[in-house]
């Protein structure tokens, strides 16, 4: 059983608990847990003032979910309240070798999907990216093989070595995980923004999926603005891109920011493929809706603020070649059967609907002032699915 060690504290009243033995690994292996941890409190620390809550912040490494494994793909946070059910602190959680495998992940699936020359042979061959997918798989099997075995450290560097990692290649894989670690912390700091937790004890099933849908939504509100709304428009920044102008940088920060919503929808399906027993998939379950729902949700969300704000800065045909390039890598994905037919007819699910219209009532309620606008795409998505429906019959 690895040891804990004794929490980091830091002045912003945060603290990080990490396995006592990552510190015998090397900076790349290090590297993970540490940017997790940083994208955690980025957007904790002045999210959570916005809302005057307590920025009493706590990343752990080391916290098991019940019914999962050190290695389970999945994030959680809890808030620990007082005496009298007021927010204490913020607990963010991962499984020990979670932030190793999503950087295996990256380096060996995500960063593929993204490059270009390498995304065009998946268009070619889709099963080429099913073997990227299967590489990953063998690689984090040796490290789980090897936690069994020998504890944490070995089960890192074991995952590492097996996929030829070594420190030369943290600085191509640094971004794209960054990127991964971005989104999966936006979401977790948005269920304790939208302070969900003062809802705990009496949410049932359709609640839950629509606080999970608001977290979505909140999580894709910051993704862009960090991403694409504050990109500078200066000289220097351009310099330090390789950019000629501002449209340039907005469009390049916006092809980005679609795929890594694409990144992460992959990862989703992977960690599916650990629920069901090996088979990828996007299934959500009673606390959470289908991921495929969930990312369309998301991808319309996010290509809707960059066409709504920078109509003006980038041209016509950027918009429609980011269109374009989403609508290549979807179909890649369809084609090499990461997508599932049941993940499409999970889109028919009523509850999803009665969830969805539940979310725009919790904008408004809640007054989540970063979505408002988003309630009546909701309820207008819901009409035209209930419309589809009754046509059906």
């Amino acid at each position: 059983m690895t040891k804990r060690r004794d929490p980091i504290e830091t002045p912003l009243t945060s603290t990080i608990v990490y396995p006592s033995s990552l510190f015998s690994l090397e900076k790349d292996e290090v590297y993970p847990y540490e940017r997790f941890a940083y994208n955690i409190l980025h957007v904790a620390v002045e999210a959570l003032n916005r809302k005057s809550l307590p920025e009493k912040i706590v990343v752990d490494f080391t916290r098991l979910l019940p019914a999962s494994s050190p290695w389970s793909l999945n994030a959680s946070v809890r808030c620990e309240l007082d005496g009298a059910a007021k927010p204490l602190a913020f607990h963010f959680s991962t499984p020990e070798l979670v932030p190793a495998m999503m950087y295996l992940f990256v380096a060996v699936v995500a960063h593929e999907f993204l490059d270009e020359t390498q995304f065009e042979n998946f268009c070619r061959d889709p099963l080429t990216f099913r073997a990227r997918i299967q590489l990953f798989v063998d690689g984090a099997s040796a490290a789980v093989r090897a936690y069994r075995q020998s504890g944490f450290g070995s089960a890192v560097r074991a995952g590492y070595m097996h996929l030829s990692l070594t420190i030369q290649h943290l600085y191509t894989f640094a971004d794209d995980y960054n990127l991964l670690a971005k989104l999966i912390a936006n979401h977790e700091v948005a269920h304790a923004y939208i302070e969900q937790f003062t809802y705990a004890s009496v949410l049932g099933e359709c609640d839950v999926r629509a606080f999970e849908f608001l977290a979505d939504m909140v999580g894709t509100a910051w993704f862009f603005h960090e991403m694409i709304a504050n990109t500078p428009n200066t000289e220097e920044y351009r310099k330090f891109r390789g950019m000629r102008s501002y449209a340039e940088t907005i469009y390049s920060n916006s092809l980005a920011t679609l795929r890594a919503q694409q990144v992460l929808l992959v990862f989703m399906a992977i960690a599916g493929a650990q629920r069901s027993g090996g088979t990828v998939s996007l299934a959500g379950g009673k606390s959470h809706p289908g991921g495929l729902q969930r990312y369309f949700l998301q991808h319309i969300q996010l290509y809707t603020l960059i066409e709504s704000n920078f109509s003006s800065v980038i041209s016509g045909d950027q918009l429609r070649n980011l269109q374009d390039d989403w609508d290549s890598r979807m179909d890649t994905l369809f084609r090499s059967g990461l997508i599932q037919p049941e993940d499409l007819q999970s889109l028919r699910d009523d509850l999803n609907c009665d969830a969805l219209n539940k979310c725009a009532d919790l904008i408004e309620e809640l007054k989540i002032g970063d979505v408002k606008q988003v309630g009546p795409t909701l309820r207008e998505i819901c009409k035209r699915f209930e419309e589809g429906l009754n046509s059906n019959d």
